[in-house]
């Protein structure tokens, strides 16, 4: 992975929160192994590179290498809560390519599908990172049949780059396409 840059320094990630109206985002910490274990289940995963956790073990080791890549500066991945605390899934940027288009992503757990929840987070994420990293445009990977998902990436003018057959970690051939999202524009 590549690192990102920020446009000017930042002392202290672990204690970022990015808020919303309705919902916050929160560097991931082991606090929420239980609840990510518990939501991040074959279903949510159906359309998705990882796996669900065969235990609990793998979701601290998620944690974990997610606090190392944080530390190292090649991804950002949060928990998103809304305004009463409660789980809601994960939200990530990843300097995977380059660190001039690092990839978004998102998961929300089950019972809050429907709730625009995951829209907002994701809108939150790319109007945060426009601000404060040096970034050329966002990369939004979606699996084709995965409309909700498909929707966040319009919402923020996101625009179809290519089309790609993936194959996930679960061993299910993914159809993907591949948005390019816009800065925010006002940045």
């Amino acid at each position: 992975m590549h690192r990102l840059t920020f446009r000017s320094s930042v002392s202290h990630f672990e204690d970022l929160v990015i808020a919303s109206r309705r919902i916050s985002l929160t560097p991931i910490s082991e606090c929420f192994s239980t609840d990510i274990y518990r939501e991040f289940t074959a279903e949510i995963t159906r359309y998705m590179m990882p796996p669900p956790p065969k235990d609990i073990s793998e979701t601290l080791e998620f944690i974990r290498s997610s606090i190392e890549g944080i530390k190292r500066r090649e991804e950002f991945v949060f928990v998103i809560v809304d305004t009463e605390g409660q789980f809601l899934g994960c939200a990530g940027l990843h300097a995977r390519e380059s660190s001039l288009t690092p990839e978004l992503g998102i998961w929300i757990k089950k019972s809050a599908h429907g709730s625009a929840s995951g829209r907002e987070a994701v809108h939150c994420l790319r109007d945060w990172a426009s601000e404060n990293l040096i970034v050329s445009h966002f990369i939004y990977p979606v699996e084709k049949n995965n409309l909700a998902s498909r929707k966040i990436a319009e919402s923020l003018g996101g625009a179809v780059i290519r089309e790609q057959e993936v194959l996930s970690l679960s061993g299910n051939l993914l159809d993907e396409v591949v948005y390019q999202v816009p800065l925010v524009s006002s940045f």
